[in-house]
């Protein structure tokens, strides 16, 4: 495949408002980018067929730390690539990035700890040899969250539908299930199609879905190829910090961060970041505030699958596994 050009200024503005809200009507993606909405779909078609941008819908992390389990795995440098393409294959390892320490997963398990445990018994009855696991103790950010920051502040308000508020009562845990599986295969479903698999009117298909989003069950949203937007290098950050929950709701304010975990171990903060040189980290770090000791970075060499979408050396997605843990 041919390396893919940049973004244009309007297809940034594009994919942030689609980040914001993966399902507005391209009328109020054309009001906010100021494009007329014949414009807007035919550039998102357009980058959505060199597969440079994909739609998502994705747990956040108060659904996460509801119902799910994660580890992040390190395995041993030098793993054969052919068994790191057997794990980005399992629909439970949820990113595989390769690092300078070697090859970084990020493992879920909804049936508790024990059934981690089972996780890392059949990564390793795969051929590979896990290093190191930190089991998380909260996911403070991830992937789906992070912005391009393409749109003014004003753009940004028109793009959401309502302004904040209290969030409504969310669905129960079976039904945002549910509505998960259906929206995770296209996340622009138009309601009468989500009524059809779900069984319900589409009234209560569209009350769902909204609530679920409201609620923050659910993150419907946009994934690009990050070195066509301008963000060919990455890092992930170790770190100690006096309050660790406070450091880490700090590093997610970051711009360039987009993951962001408490682990159990002895440098509890797991930071990815996103830059596009190396020599940003260090005002990355000085960023992040005072009472932060960054123990260790690893650069990250490729990004092989986020958030289940296969990605190739480009950092575009060429597949997809759909996420079941």
């Amino acid at each position: 495949m041919s390396v893919p050009h940049g973004f244009s200024e309007l297809d940034l503005a594009i994919l942030h408002a689609l980040q914001i809200d993966g399902r507005a009507p391209w009328t109020r993606i054309a009001s906010a980018v100021g494009a007329d909405a014949a414009t807007v779909a035919r550039h998102w078609q357009a980058m959505a067929e060199q597969s440079l941008a994909w739609l998502t819908a994705w747990p956040t992390p108060e659904r996460w730390s509801a119902s799910t389990d994660v580890a992040v795995v390190l395995l041993e440098p030098g793993t054969a690539v052919s068994i790191v393409g057997d794990l980005a294959a399992l629909p439970w390892v949820l990113s595989v990035d390769e690092t300078s320490a070697g090859a970084l997963l990020l493992v879920a398990a909804a049936g508790g700890l024990p059934m981690l445990g089972a996780r890392m018994r059949e990564v390793e009855g795969r051929g590979a040899v896990v290093r190191r696991m930190d089991v998380a103790a909260a996911i403070v950010a991830e992937d789906s969250g992070w912005r391009l920051r393409a749109l003014s502040r004003s753009q940004e308000r028109l793009m959401r539908d309502a302004p904040p508020g209290d969030r409504p009562r969310p669905p129960r845990p079976e039904i945002v299930a549910e509505l998960a599986a259906v929206l995770e295969a296209d996340p622009r479903l138009p309601a009468a199609a989500i009524a059809a698999q779900l069984g319900v009117s589409e009234a209560t298909a569209r009350r769902t879905v909204d609530r679920a989003i409201a609620s923050g069950q659910i993150r419907v949203g946009c994934d690009v190829a990050m070195p066509a937007a301008g963000y060919r290098r990455g890092a992930v950050l170790w770190a100690r910090a006096t309050d660790p929950e406070q450091a880490a709701i700090r590093a997610a304010r970051l711009p360039e961060t987009h993951r962001v975990g408490i682990l159990v171990g002895a440098a509890p903060l797991y930071v990815g970041v996103r830059a596009r040189s190396l020599t940003a980290l260090a005002a990355i770090e000085a960023a992040w505030g005072e009472g932060v000791d960054v123990t260790d970075r690893w650069t990250v060499l490729r990004a092989r699958k986020r958030n289940g979408h296969l990605l190739d050396e480009q950092g575009r997605s060429v597949g997809r596994v759909p996420p079941r843990w």
